[in-house]
């Protein structure tokens, strides 16, 4: 009898492990989404609304997930990104207090690119987040038997 809730009590730990890895790998895709909508909708900003920066974040973090209004807002996420892609945001974000528009153009050009990049790994990783459940749960139960 105490194999079988062994068993069960760790295939629900694997469960729960792979609920966190894919919640991870979900908040991370947000938010890489949210930023390439973020920077399509700012060129648009640029060329035709010229909203300040402050009221064009309040706008665009009534309508983003919570991931990215909180980077917005606070300066620091709570998706995985790597180093690499830390820096580009960071350095994308403090560059947006550029002199003149030409200048903010080119800036915003530069990362569109860098960022569909980001993106599209992002997304290659969700369309794979349901394995993270299921081998959470086999591991689980394999433990468990190793366990017994």
């Amino acid at each position: 009898m105490t194999d079988i809730v062994a068993i069960i009590a760790c295939a629900l730990c694997g469960f729960a492990l792979g609920k966190y890895f894919e919640r991870r790998v979900r908040s991370k895709f947000m938010f890489c989404s949210d930023l390439c909508k973020y920077l399509a909708l700012f060129k648009v900003n640029l060329d035709v609304r010229q909203l300040e920066i402050d009221k064009f974040n309040k706008d665009f973090c009534a309508n983003c997930s919570e991931v990215f209004c909180e980077y917005i807002e606070k300066g620091k996420t709570k998706c995985s990104l790597n180093t690499r892609e830390q820096n580009y945001v960071k350095t994308f974000f403090e560059g947006l207090n550029a002199v003149s528009t030409q200048e903010l153009k080119k800036h915003v050009d530069y990362y569109e690119a860098i960022f569909a990049d980001m993106n599209k790994e992002a997304n290659d990783q969700a369309r794979r987040e349901s394995v993270y459940v299921k081998l959470g749960i086999l591991l689980g139960v394999m433990v468990g038997i190793v366990l017994i």
